[in-house]
């Protein structure tokens, strides 16, 4: 039976009865308060955050009396507030109510067994600890949701594997962030072998393996890993030679994400400021701005809602309409266009939902625009094939996620045949 909608004269008649009798019509009241809130000027949040404070006021009213009885809807609503904070980028707030989310969710998790909604309120609190800068706090917080997951993880269990793969992605993202760049190798190459067992054990997981192991291998170059990093180009052209050559689309959406998580991530180092390093366009020059942390867009939203990020895509649009004739650019020009592209593709696949007609029309051409530049960046500057094995990885990704399982895996050969290559020649 459906209910009827939320209107402010039923959020009035609620009103009433919680001043008649608070225990009973104050839950009443939240809850048609959060509903409203949730309805309501999507384009303004900060016109919809008083609701979620009210709510969020009734229900710490409600716990001061010391039952359990309304501990998950006070984790939800003030979670919720939390979330409404942060899409107003009142990041202070935000992360004041993502802290007492998680406190509150500790103690649920201490009276029940299925924690799902426990465990993604911890991993909100770590995200927006990484957020605000707190990386080391942000570790230590995402410790706690891998191994709530794990515990929870088994046959029959719940949540899936998913659960702990991409909990422990995020814990790799943090330790990286928090310069234990070693740790987060560590911690990638567990959600590798995760990954592998997951897709051994149902095939139809084997895009998505192929997708991950290509999208990592970069990082794992950038690291001083090579070998390693052409062993899993290597490992994921074994995984598209089981696919068939043209896949279909049921699973685009998850294929789309698991791509932008791990493409933005590859990136993050083009993102960053060092000492003596001129300011990437797009990036904010204060030190004290919240940036999105890069290469957490599949569970969360900081890509989407963060004005630095939207700025920053919009300064690269404007420095790459403002190159004029690229064969007029030396090889100096011409890596920093193509790095401007690669950044821009990046932003674009992360910050926008694609539908597959989209995503084929608008990122699959902005890859193999990006593959083109690389080549003749090399050609003009034969000075290693690194960030052609950069742009070739990206496009294989994205023939994969349309389902181009055959024209992926020619690209990732050429990338492994260019990645071996290279660590065969004389130094």
């Amino acid at each position: 039976m459906r209910s009827e909608p939320v209107t402010e004269e039923s959020i009035a008649e609620a009103l009433k009865l919680a001043l008649e009798e608070p225990s009973t019509g104050g839950p009443v009241l939240a809850r048609r308060l959060l509903e409203f809130g949730w309805r309501i000027d999507r384009e303004r949040p900060s016109a919809r955050i008083p609701y979620f404070e009210e709510a969020a006021a009734i229900y710490r009213g409600l716990l001061a009396d010391g039952t359990d009885e309304h501990l998950a809807a006070a984790m939800h609503a003030i979670s919720s507030l939390g979330l409404q904070y942060s899409l107003a980028h009142a990041d202070d707030r935000s992360l004041a109510a993502k802290t007492e989310a998680a406190t509150l969710a500790r103690e649920l998790h201490r009276h029940r067994e299925d924690g799902d909604r426990e465990i993604q309120i911890l991993g909100a609190f770590a995200h927006g600890l990484a957020e605000a800068g707190q990386f080391e706090r942000a570790v230590t917080a995402q410790r706690e949701v891998v191994d709530l997951h794990r515990a929870t993880d088994g046959p029959g269990g719940y949540p899936s594997p998913d659960g702990v793969v991409w909990s422990l992605l995020e814990m790799a993202i943090y330790l990286d962030l928090a310069g234990q760049t070693d740790a987060s190798l560590e911690i990638e190459r567990d959600a590798l072998q995760l990954k592998r067992r997951m897709a051994a054990a149902d095939p139809r997981r084997l895009p998505g393996l192929a997708i991950w192991l290509a999208g990592v291998s970069p990082r794992f170059a950038d690291t001083g890993h090579p070998r390693e990093a052409s062993q899993l180009l290597a490992e994921a052209i074994a995984a598209c030679d089981l696919l068939p050559p043209e896949g279909d689309r049921g699973n685009f959406g998850f294929h789309q994400a698991v791509q932008a998580a791990l493409f933005a991530r590859s990136g993050a180092r083009d993102e960053r400021i060092s000492d003596g390093r001129t300011i990437p366009i797009g990036v904010s020059p204060d030190p004290q701005a919240l940036q999105p942390v890069l290469g957490v867009s599949f569970h969360w939203w900081s890509f989407s809602v963060r004005q630095a990020y939207r700025a920053g895509r919009e300064a690269i649009d404007d420095a790459i309409s403002a190159t004029g004739d690229r064969s007029t650019l030396d090889p100096a020009q011409l890596a920093e266009f193509g790095t401007l592209l690669r950044r821009r593709n990046i932003r674009q696949s992360v910050a926008f939902n694609c539908i597959p007609q989209q995503f084929t029309e608008k990122v699959l051409p902005a890859l193999a625009e990006s593959v083109a530049l690389e080549r003749q960046l090399l050609a003009a500057r034969p000075n290693g094939p690194r960030r052609l094995i950069r742009s070739l990885t990206d496009q294989a990704i994205g023939h994969l996620v349309a389902g181009a399982n055959s024209t992926a895996g020619e690209t990732l050969r050429e990338a492994h045949d260019l990645s071996t290559a290279a660590q065969n020649e004389p130094n």
